[in-house]
């Protein structure tokens, strides 16, 4: 009994470890990046709120990262099926999209860069599109999420810039620690423990109510190897009669569509036998006699009642 008990605990808990690890490791997360052996996560620059900052004219910028803006844009010509808008600068005539979300980082020259595009369209630009393009440089002296700079735009000195390159000085641009495979798989196991935890109290009290019918202080759940032995057991056994009922209703549902109603095929032999009877009985079919008190067959109906009829008029 023991031995069974371990034996479904450990796979269990191997098959949820598994799975959390395969999530957790399948694909590369967005807006991190691996180069030269070192790691940088840009994922803490998120923020709720936009970061803004004023350029030439006074106008503004609202900006985010590796998300979309938080601030309601307001007739950009960016469509919401194109994606979510990574930063728009306030115009009279409406807000300019300076490129849509992007979380894959480059490595150029030694700086982190992300580059953003199919922002609004351009002014006096067939075909062109807004852009932008952000150097982020690790700087260990700003500690806070540090403020992007515009340092030059396309066209330049104009108000109805097409693209715009700006630089970002912060620590969080500076190489960090990875997590590893084996604290991924720590934290896993920590996180499965508390699931299983969690289902075995609620499990073990449903098994005091329902199974044992204890109350009060009773209904608390026990620790024990039996007590989780036979909540296993009860726990198997219901999940097995669910799968057996739902197998056995799929079956009658297809044996007899009642929806539908589709007969099978003895059934639908049979009234095609019944209906080709009752059409060829006024015509084919035999008389039928019937039997007086002393088993005699009694006169035919049809002619010979209406011979007997005609002659009773005669008289």
């Amino acid at each position: 009994m023991t031995t069974r008990c371990v034996w479904k605990l450990g796979h269990l808990l191997l098959a949820t470890i598994f799975t959390f690890s395969v999530f957790a490791y399948a694909d590369e997360k967005p807006c991190t990046l691996h180069s030269g052996g070192k790691y940088y996560d840009l994922t803490p620059l998120k923020s709720s709120k936009d970061y803004q900052f004023e350029i030439d004219a006074g106008r503004k910028i609202y900006l985010n990262v590796c998300k979309g803006v938080a601030t309601d844009p307001w007739n950009t010509g960016v469509s919401e099926d194109e994606g979510d808008i990574a930063g728009l600068i306030r115009r009279d005539h409406g807000d300019f999209a300076i490129g849509i979300v992007n979380t894959t980082l480059e490595m150029v020259e030694g700086g982190l860069m992300l580059r953003q595009s199919n922002g609004s369209p351009c002014k006096d630009m067939d075909n062109v599109r807004g852009s932008s393009s952000i150097r982020f440089i690790c700087d260990t002296s700003v500690f806070a999420a540090g403020n992007p700079v515009v340092i030059d735009t396309f066209p330049p000195n104009s108000e109805d810039a097409c693209h715009y390159e700006l630089e970002w000085r912060t620590h969080f641009a500076c190489p960090t620690g990875e997590r590893g495979v084996l604290s991924g798989l720590f934290v896993s196991c920590i996180i499965t423990a508390m699931i299983l935890f969690m289902l075995y109290m609620v499990a073990s009290t449903l098994y005091n109510y329902f199974v044992l019918r204890l109350r009060g202080p009773q209904l608390l759940p026990k620790f024990t190897l039996q007590h989780a032995h036979e909540i296993l057991d009860v726990s198997y056994e219901f999940f097995k009669s669910l799968l057996y009922r739902d197998l056995w209703q799929s079956r009658r549902r297809r044996d007899v569509n009642s929806a539908s109603h589709h007969w099978t095929s003895r059934e639908e032999e049979e009234a095609m036998f019944t209906a080709d009877s009752l059409e060829s009985g006024g015509e084919g079919a035999p008389p039928v006699r019937s039997m007086d008190d002393s088993g005699e067959a009694g006169p035919q109906s049809g002619r010979e009642g209406e011979g007997e009829g005609d002659r009773v008029s005669r008289l």
